[in-house]
């Protein structure tokens, strides 16, 4: 199933989504909480130990999950011209090692991208389904990084659960109609965690770009696109509250996509109901230990 890199597909897309909300239940707000002592996730945490603020007002935590929580991975792969050969060969390998690591209540979905982006496994337990998808893939064409993004954010489980964007990609974005910062802007109005892998080409940058001409109106003032896509990736994880990863050589994946997997399983997930703060706009987050030693990573905020 092919989807949005043609220009249509994705402002349908981007004015169907354009009022989506940061989902989480009816009225309380989860957070999903990384807790970091060095290289070590740290177990055993309860709610009196961490300190939540909701736009600068302390509130109560109602509960703290972790195990029991299934999860939902989005996989969106860049299966552009430049990792065809061996790359492509250690890329399926890494994401054959996810689909192996997934229990029985997560489930699972496959988006790869080029010149277009493509569905090739909608959300799934079924791991055969998962696995011949991701063996069928080939590589060709262009790089469409912030459509699959964006794809990857938005096309979520409707159950319960917590979902992780596993995105990877070898270089920059070539072929989008969607520009960087509107998939921020999506970013901060869902839940979805990205924990985005990239194996950068230092010697290459694109030339032309579809989205500096698409004509797009994003609602977002004073972004410089250019200076963005430096560093896209990077903003996108920070963001959400995930991780940023460089791959110094695919033969690396499968090891970094195994340690995603079972780091996003250590993972706190925070549920409180906003109290004494605005109903709507921009709710910046901070998340701190109380008398513990850690690292904690967390979204920055949410849009309502």
């Amino acid at each position: 199933m092919k989807m949005a890199s043609a220009a249509l597909a994705i402002a349908c897309a981007f004015a169907a989504n354009a009022q989506q909300t940061f989902r989480s239940g009816v009225e309380a707000v989860r957070v999903d909480v990384l807790v970091m002592d060095g290289n070590r996730p740290v177990g055993g945490l309860t709610a009196p130990d961490f300190e939540l603020r909701d736009s600068g007002v302390v509130q109560p935590i109602e509960s703290v999950a972790i195990e029991d929580v299934p999860l939902n991975v989005m996989l969106a792969l860049d299966t552009s011209e430049s990792v065809d050969g061996a790359p492509l060969q250690d890329l399926k390998q890494a994401a054959l090692a996810v689909v192996r690591l997934l229990r029985p209540d997560d489930r699972a979905a496959l988006i790869t991208f080029n010149d277009y982006v493509t569905l090739r496994a909608g959300w799934t337990a079924e791991s055969r389904q998962l696995e011949l998808a991701i063996s069928q893939t080939k590589a060709a064409g262009a790089t469409a990084l912030h459509d699959a993004a964006y794809s990857s954010l938005t096309l979520r489980h409707t159950r319960p659960g917590r979902t992780l964007a596993l995105l990877f990609s070898d270089g920059d974005d070539t072929a989008s109609w969607l520009p960087g910062d509107t998939v921020l802007d999506i970013a901060r109005r869902n839940e979805v965690v990205v924990y985005a892998v990239e194996k950068r080409r230092d010697s290459w940058r694109p030339g032309y770009r579809v989205d500096f001409h698409s004509g797009l109106q994003t609602g977002v003032a004073n972004v410089d696109r250019k200076a963005l896509d430096e560093r896209f990736l990077i903003a996108l994880a920070e963001e959400t509250g995930g991780q940023y990863l460089r791959a110094a050589r695919s033969g690396s994946l499968r090891e970094t996509f195994v340690k995603i997997i079972n780091e996003f399983r250590t993972r706190y997930l925070l549920t409180y109901t906003p109290r004494g703060v605005d109903a709507g706009g921009w709710h910046p987050l901070e998340v701190k230990l109380k008398g513990r030693t850690g690292t904690v990573t967390a979204r920055r905020g949410y849009l309502k």
